[in-house]
């Protein structure tokens, strides 16, 4: 909602507004490319949506808890809803960006998942745009028929962003919590046990028994897990088929996702979705 209180000083931006039906958790509402505009500022009293953006170059600046924080080329920050937004471009050099603004219970709970808590941002030239630049390509390309497309980019840039904002990796991190995070970053690859134990250079029953020892489960049972989560998320939340999920997700067939589904919540895929009375009670595979 813009208020009478609400600033916007934008003179160079390329703006491509999403044009379809939203779902009831997931409001796509646009994407755009900022050019380097020396004027650049937007200040909202009480933002309604969540904004994601990516710096391409330049530097600007953006107000985090009350802290106006320099961020530069390669550096990315989420603002939540029901927070001050205040951001601004740096006159002597300005940012060129990419972003994108949406609402709804999917986004919530994607934040809520991977730990983002909040206004926050991550620095150092460490992030990742690719995913809101496909986000864009796809708003400028096709703005009505791309709800499903924009809900599985979302998810891309948000785990991608948690991996770096949460430190995934930092020195002394434990053997368990390392597997955890590779496991994280490849939900949508096929993954072996072998693959898993060698990122950590263990062998294959050392690898399972410190996984297991810390989390009370083998990585292979919370790689799968965790992957029929992100599957729910998507039947839950977006009219994606099926089989499109499947493809995603990076299962070697339809009928494979179907019957690994099936044998996990007791129930099929497409009964998840159509069942809405009962599709809460299968969201925790753990």
């Amino acid at each position: 909602m813009i208020t009478k209180r609400d600033v916007y000083s934008i003179t160079k931006e390329k703006f491509c507004p999403f044009a379809g039906t939203p779902s009831s958790a997931f409001i796509p509402l646009a994407a755009g490319l900022t050019y380097d505009d020396p004027h650049y500022h937007v200040q909202r009293f009480n933002g309604d949506h969540y904004v994601f953006e990516y710096i391409l170059k330049g530097t600007g600046y953006v107000e985090i808890n009350g802290r106006a924080i320099q961020l530069n080329a390669g550096d990315a920050y989420i603002l939540c809803p029901c927070t001050y937004h205040n951001y601004y471009s740096n006159p002597g050099k300005p940012w060129s960006k990419v972003w994108f603004n949406g609402q709804g219970d999917l986004i919530t709970h994607l934040m809520a998942d991977y730990q983002l808590n909040g206004n926050c941002h991550i620095s150092g030239g460490r992030a990742q745009g690719k995913y809101l630049l496909q986000i864009f390509e796809k708003l400028e390309k096709e703005p009505i028929h791309c709800i499903n497309e924009l809900a599985f980019l979302l998810h891309q840039h948000i785990c991608s962003f948690s991996e770096i904002y949460n430190d995934a990796t930092p020195p002394g991190t434990s053997c368990g919590l390392s597997m955890k995070n590779y496991i994280e970053q490849n939900l949508t690859v096929q993954l072996s046990m072998e693959d898993i134990a060698a990122h950590v250079h263990l062998s294959v029953s050392r690898a399972t028994h410190l996984f297991k020892e810390e989390y009370d489960m083998t990585p292979y049972h919370y790689y799968l897990s965790r992957r029929l989560e992100v599957a729910q998320n998507l039947l839950r939340s977006t009219k994606m088929p099926i089989q499109e999920i499947s493809k995603l997700l990076g299962f070697p067939d339809y009928r494979h996702f179907s019957n690994l589904f099936k044998r996990w919540t007791g129930v099929s895929p497409s009964w998840f979705r159509n069942d809405t009375s009962k599709r809460e009670d299968y969201v925790r595979l753990t």
